[in-house]
């Protein structure tokens, strides 16, 4: 049979256990912290900024920008931005699993020419983020048309 721990056990024990709570909240309050101030920083950015997991491409977080654009946490980057039912064929995030380096491509798609970028953060996290140049790209044709 177990023996019965003593008063000054249980005492330290408590002692133990209110110190590792302490402990945990301060480091959830660091970590909203945190959270709060990339959340600043990627919807200070004029770009489509993602947070997706490797693999499932599942949107852990979208920037203002992005939400605007149609990504959506939750769902697949290709499903809610893209507006595809599979991953899109120009995508580099499958190189950036496999070699752990960032990529980046010009790809135009739905009208749109993108610069886009792709990051990665840790074995589970990348970071895919992409400017809209169309608009640029429209100029640089006109001023190549324009007789000299």
């Amino acid at each position: 049979m177990a023996k019965k721990p003593t008063y000054e056990e249980l005492e330290q024990r408590v002692k133990e256990l209110e110190k590792e709570v302490a402990e945990r909240k301060n480091t959830e309050e660091s970590l909203k912290e945190k959270m709060h101030l990339n959340n600043i920083l990627l919807d200070a950015i004029p770009c489509v900024a993602l947070l997706i997991r490797p693999k499932t491409r599942e949107i852990i977080f979208s920037n203002e920008a992005g939400r605007k654009a149609g990504a959506v946490p939750g769902t697949t980057c290709y499903e809610t931005w893209a507006q595809r039912s599979e991953p899109c064929p120009w995508c580099l995030a499958p190189e950036v699993w496999s070699t752990g380096k960032p990529k980046h491509l010009e790809v135009e798609t739905l009208y749109i020419t993108w610069d886009a970028y792709w990051h990665p953060i840790d074995e589970d996290l990348y970071l895919h983020y992409a400017f809209d140049i169309t608009e640029r790209r429209k100029m640089e044709k006109q001023i190549q048309q324009t007789p000299k």
